[in-house]
């Protein structure tokens, strides 16, 4: 299969992923619905940065950005869920560091267009 064409497969792994949170916390782990909730947010994330990896050949890198930054989100999200507490200014300046860590290490190409390019 060509790692540019998406199929279902993220989607069912992130749902039985989901699934299998939910069972747990329902039989075996004292966890809250806010807890799941969390967790299942990323489990999600970490789909997306599969899928944007994926297919970064289709949109040259854009989506990964996006895609890690909104994995973070999720993670701190999850972090403070379970107990992190950490002010407002702690997470803004720690999702702005990210943010340009991603930037420096993760940069979208571009080029100008050809003449044989803009012809075909």
């Amino acid at each position: 299969m060509n790692n540019s064409q998406l199929t279902g497969e993220p989607a069912l792994w992130a749902g039985l992923v989901a699934s299998a949170v939910q069972l747990l916390a329902a039989f075996w782990l004292p966890w809250s619905d806010v807890q799941v909730a969390g967790i299942n947010a990323v489990v999600l994330a970490v789909a997306g940065v599969w899928v944007a990896f994926t297919t970064r050949s289709v949109d040259n890198g854009g989506s990964i950005k996006a895609a890690i930054l909104g994995f973070a989100q999720a993670g701190i999200s999850l972090a403070v869920t379970f107990g992190w507490n950490a002010t407002t200014e702690q997470t803004a300046t720690l999702m702005t560091f990210i943010g340009l860590a991603v930037a420096v290490f993760i940069r979208q190409t571009s080029k100008p267009r050809s003449a044989y390019d803009l012809a075909a």
